[in-house]
C-alpha cells in the first residue's frame, strides 16, 4: 500500500557513495532515463576555475543534463551548510515545479543529509577576531592542532568534520564557540517530518578496485592539466588560505609548487589524502543504513547502472 504521507511530498531521488565510485556517471544516467535534473551535493565542485582536481563532470559527462549548483562561486568565497540547503531546496522547488524529477548526486555527506532530512541549520556569522587567531595558530602549529582542540571541545562534532580540511576545522571551532554555553550548536537538528519522498542509492566498489580507481583518476588529472589549474589559479591571487584551495589536490600541489616536495609526492599525498576522505564518506553512507539502497559497482558497473535505473523506475511509480 502507498504511503499517504510519502505520496504527497516531492519525490527526490539520490546518488551517494565515496570518491571514484561512479556517482556522476550514475547520477547522468538516472537523469536521462527519468527525465530529470541533476543538483550537486559535492561540495567540491562548488568553485569555478577548479575542474581538474575535483573531477567535475565535463560538458561531454553531463550529455546535456542540467546540473545545479556547480561553478557558482570564485575559489575565494565564503560559503556554508545554512546557505547550501536554502539554495539546493529552492533548486530542488524548480525542478519539481517543472515537473522533473530532481537527482542529488555527490559524496558530501554532511550536505545530502542535511537536504533529506530535513536539518534546521542555524545562520552562524563567522567570528573575525577568532577566525584571524586559529588562522595565525594554523600557521605556526598546524591543522593538527586544531584538530585536537575541537575533539577535545566537542567530539561529537569532530567525528563528522573533515580533521584534514583547515577550513572546515576553523569553521567548526567556530560554530562550537559562537554558543554562549560553550556546547557545539547543533547543526543536524532533523526535521519532526522528512520534507521528500527519497530514494538513495548508494554506489559501492571493492576498496582494493577502488584505490586503482582513485590512482587511475590522480594519472588522469596530471595528463589534463591538473599542475597548470593550480598555477592559473595562484596567478590569479588565490593561495591555500583560501578555503577551496585548502581542499584535496590543490594544497597538496601548492606545496609542490612551493618547492615543499617533487610532483612524484604531491601525487602521493594526494593519494593518501584521497583515502582517508573515502573513510570520511563511509562513516556518512554506512553499509548498513536500512535507508541506501546499494548497488555493487566493482565488476560491472554498466549491469549496476540497469539494476539501479529499474530500482529508481518501481520507486516512482
Amino acid at each position: 500500500m502507498t504511503n499517504v504521507t510519502n505520496s504527497i511530498k516531492p519525490h527526490l531521488l539520490a546518488v551517494v557513495g565515496a570518491t571514484a565510485a561512479g556517482k556522476t556517471a550514475m547520477g547522468v544516467e538516472l537523469a536521462l532515463t527519468l527525465d530529470s535534473e541533476i543538483v550537486n551535493g559535492d561540495s567540491r565542485l562548488f568553485y569555478r576555475g577548479m575542474n581538474v582536481a575535483t573531477a567535475k563532470p565535463t560538458s561531454a559527462e553531463t550529455k546535456g543534463v542540467p546540473h545545479h549548483l556547480m561553478d557558482f562561486l570564485d575559489p575565494g568565497d565564503e560559503y556554508n551548510l545554512a546557505s547550501y540547503v536554502k539554495q539546493a531546496r529552492t533548486k530542488i522547488d524548480e525542478i519539481t515545479t517543472r515537473g522533473k524529477l530532481p537527482v542529488l548526486v555527490g559524496g558530501t555527506g554532511q550536505y545530502i543529509w542535511a537536504l533529506i532530512e530535513g536539518w534546521e541549520v542555524p545562520e552562524i556569522e563567522p567570528d573575525v577576531q577568532l577566525r584571524a587567531e586559529l588562522e595565525l595558530r594554523l600557521d605556526n602549529e598546524g591543522v593538527e592542532s586544531l584538530a585536537d582542540e575541537l575533539a577535545k571541545i566537542a567530539p561529537e562534532v569532530a567525528a563528522y568534520t573533515d580533521l584534514l580540511n583547515p577550513r572546515r576545522v576553523i569553521r567548526a571551532i567556530e560554530r562550537v564557540r559562537s554558543n554562549p554555553s560553550g556546547h557545539a550548536v547543533n547543526t543536524r537538528k532533523k526535521a519532526r517530518d522528512e520534507p521528500f519522498n527519497a530514494h538513495i542509492i548508494g554506489l559501492t566498489v571493492e576498496r582494493s578496485v577502488l584505490h586503482q580507481r582513485v590512482l587511475d583518476r590522480l594519472d588522469h588529472m596530471l595528463a589534463n592539466g591538473w599542475v597548470k589549474e593550480i598555477k592559473s589559479l595562484i596567478d590569479a591571487g588565490y593561495s591555500a588560505d583560501d578555503r577551496a584551495l585548502s581542499g584535496i589536490g590543490y594544497r597538496q600541489m601548492i606545496g609542490h609548487l612551493a618547492g615543499e616536495y617533487d610532483l612524484d609526492e604531491a601525487v602521493r599525498l594526494t593519494a593518501v589524502a584521497t583515502n582517508r576522505l573515502i573513510r570520511h564518506q563511509n562513516n556518512w553512507f554506512k553499509q548498513d543504513d536500512p535507508r541506501i539502497n546499494w548497488v555493487d559497482m566493482t565488476d560491472d558497473p554498466e549491469l549496476g547502472t540497469k539494476s539501479a535505473i529499474e530500482a529508481a523506475i518501481n520507486w516512482r511509480h
